[in-house]
């Protein structure tokens, strides 16, 4: 697998299937290359988003310390590579997008942090293989889903990462708890189980552009996932997120029914780590210790 050279394309580009070939991750960059302006609009304004951007970013910053250096698979924009190196960790920033990372090294720029950020242009399992040594990893929004090659990533860590060191990773779920409740519903049954599949495409944006780009997306229970990281690491925590609220793609519902979301997120902050319903999150958070 090798950095990927994308260039925008026509978003109705055949879909490639879903293995760790040149061609998919190309499509998978033109998807993204085609959001990069418009992505922290987009996902900024998304309160569902914004909720797992937070839960991440302060379960990385009680792990990870000033002068520690670690590696963030699927940085975007720089938001939160720039967020942890406001706090002193230094990060090395990958994206397989070329318009990403683009952005990514012009808010390090602006935020005068480039001698504690560095960027690179690589697919998750190139750059967990690449670099190092690591005194940890970080991955938010669930860009692992993306990733065809998981089980590289997790030998690319294991080599890279120092022992005792942690990995915060996002990722999501084939099971939501809310999903499976809510679509039957209001009469949409078959988008409950929609996620069981081997794979599902899944538009890049819920808006412009980007809501006719659909990328080839696996998604996995909490099992699977960490499965795939064994016997290298052990888990640590793990959260699920979105288990009682709707996902990110139903934010126009929470907007209409907010009173009763913030009721509903307030008993989900208490239970989320509790047996058995953090596995129903649509998304999940897990933090694994490198052995």
């Amino acid at each position: 697998m090798s950095e990927s050279k994308s260039v925008m394309a026509n978003p109705r580009t055949t879909r490639p299937g879903f293995v760790p070939t040149p061609a998919f991750y190309d499509h998978v960059a033109r998807g993204y290359d085609l959001i990069a302006s418009s992505y922290d609009d987009v996902e900024g304004r998304n309160e569902i988003s914004e909720t797992v951007r937070r839960f991440s970013i302060e379960a990385a910053l009680k792990v990870f310390r000033p002068g520690n250096r670690i590696l963030e698979l699927g940085c975007g924009t720089g938001r939160d590579a720039v967020a942890l190196a406001q706090r002193g960790v230094l990060v090395d920033a990958t994206d397989v997008s070329p318009a990403m990372i683009a952005a990514t090294r012009a808010r390090v720029l602006r935020e005068n942090l480039s001698d504690l950020v560095s960027v690179r242009c690589q697919s998750a399992a190139t750059a967990a293989s690449e670099g190092g040594p690591y005194d940890g990893a970080f991955s938010n929004g669930a860009v692992l889903n993306l990733e065809p090659d998981l089980e590289s990533v997790a030998r690319g860590l294991y080599r890279s990462m120092a022992p005792g060191s942690v990995a915060v990773l996002t990722a999501a779920n084939r099971l939501s708890l809310f999903e499976l409740l809510f679509y039957p519903i209001v009469l949409k049954p078959r988008k409950a189980f929609r996620k069981l599949g081997h794979e599902v495409p899944i538009p890049v944006s819920r808006e412009g552009e980007g809501k006719s780009y659909v990328v080839p997306t696996r998604f996995l229970t909490p099992r699977e996932f960490v499965g795939a990281f064994r016997p290298g690491f052990e888990r640590a925590h793990q959260r699920g997120i979105q288990v009682i609220t709707p996902p990110w793609n139903l934010v126009d519902l929470a907007r209409l029914i907010h009173p009763a979301i913030l009721g509903l997120e307030r008993i989900e902050n208490r239970v989320g780590t509790a047996p058995g319903l953090r596995s129903l999150g649509s998304i999940y958070l897990v933090s694994l210790i490198r052995k």
